[in-house]
């Protein structure tokens, strides 16, 4: 039977977008069935949207299912991974948009819409959830050339997880872009370890 990964795509990309094809298409060579979550970032925030993604992923009933997010679609992936035990997860240039993160930014100054999400963000304290995780194997993925605030997220995320079996890779001459050669070679890799 093969081994199942779910893909959440960043904020406002879908399964359509070329990146998620091109990356569905490296799992499928590399034994996996991928399946692509249609996430609707329209007037939902991140903890809605990872709801909506666990009924999703505990309708297919598989052994061995594994979680890849990228960006807002980490964050998705990450607050899912506390609730179900997976055998693996992928977080892609984790957004740096916890608690820790946007303590200072005033919400009276947005749409409804963009105070409501970071109102969810200011829930989300990323040193409670990464000590949450039930997965054991944890693979986190930034490019080096991406924001300092989302690499600082991610190395500071990537401590605060309990996990022996957790690995962080920096992609060289990459930034905030999933569908790049070396990002897609990275995931590639990664693919052909997990267990």
């Amino acid at each position: 039977m093969k081994k199942t990964v779910f893909i959440i795509p960043g904020f406002r990309h879908g399964p359509g977008t070329k990146a998620y094809k091109e990356i569905a298409r490296i799992l499928r060579e590399e034994g996996y069935f991928p399946v692509l979550s249609r996430i609707s970032w329209k007037k939902r925030t991140v903890s809605e949207n990872a709801v909506f993604f666990l009924k999703e992923f505990n309708h297919i009933k598989r052994k061995k299912k594994y979680i890849l997010g990228f960006s807002f679609g980490a964050m998705v992936a990450l607050l899912a991974s506390t609730k179900v035990r997976s055998s693996g997860l992928i977080l892609c240039s984790l957004s740096p948009f916890f608690r820790e993160d946007i303590a200072r930014v005033k919400t009276n100054l947005m749409s409804a819409l963009m105070a409501e999400r970071y109102q969810d963000f200011a829930q989300l304290q990323s040193a409670v959830l990464a000590k949450k995780i039930k997965t054991k194997q944890v693979h986190m993925l930034y490019g080096a050339r991406e924001a300092k605030s989302l690499k600082k997220r991610v190395q500071k995320t990537f401590h605060q997880i309990l996990s022996s079996r957790k690995h962080l890779t920096r992609i060289q001459k990459t930034e905030h872009e999933i569908g790049s050669i070396r990002y897609l070679q990275t995931i590639q890799q990664i693919a052909r370890v997990l267990r």
